[in-house]
């Protein structure tokens, strides 16, 4: 007879912790945030890239206008789903940091100060790009301070903007447990 007590005695605590355990589980489940489209995207995600620009205007000589390319190796750093990331580019002096914005129509926002200026004479890079299959494309341009002659000009350059995401995408292994 105590070892049926026991038993219940046993059981009845049992209950009791699980009642506790799993209530909390519930409760943790019911303040957990749901996604939000206003502050999650499901388009960019952090990883590596290549960033290029193809110019095709310049208002200052002697920058290129005959469809010069230049190729960035870009890493894309945050959380996933995050409407705003930041990219910095291994092999840019000029542009190596930039704020990454995702915003709700899918238009990928890219904008940098430049790094080797200050005052006046800073520059700034901006682009737009928007899904184009596996790659994302648009529009961008550059702005800076050039000593033109005796006198500092403001330049602009207006390129095409391409990024595309290379490193390898995690898929589970085949075969194993299934």
């Amino acid at each position: 007879m105590q070892s049926r007590f026991l038993l219940a005695l046993g059981l009845l605590a049992l209950a009791a912790l699980g009642t506790q355990v799993f209530g909390a589980q519930v409760v943790a489940q019911r303040e957990t945030p749901t996604a939000d489209t206003t502050t999650t995207q499901g388009i960019l995600g952090p990883g590596a890239y290549i960033y290029q620009t193809r110019l095709d205007s310049a208002s200052c000589e002697p920058d290129s206008t005959s469809g010069f390319v230049t190729s960035y190796y870009a890493t894309i750093d945050g959380v996933p789903a995050a409407r705003s990331m930041r990219m910095s580019l291994l092999n840019s002096a000029h542009w190596p940091s930039w704020s990454i914005t995702v915003r709700e129509d899918g238009t990928i926002v890219g904008h940098a100060d430049q790094e080797d200026s200050r005052g006046v004479r800073m520059g700034a890079s901006h682009f737009e790009v928007r899904v184009d299959g596996s790659r994302f494309t648009g529009r961008g341009y550059r702005e800076y301070t050039q000593r033109v002659g005796s006198e500092n000009r403001r330049c602009r350059n207006s390129y095409d903007a391409l990024l595309r995401r290379i490193d390898i995408e995690m898929t589970p292994p085949r075969g194993r447990g299934r």
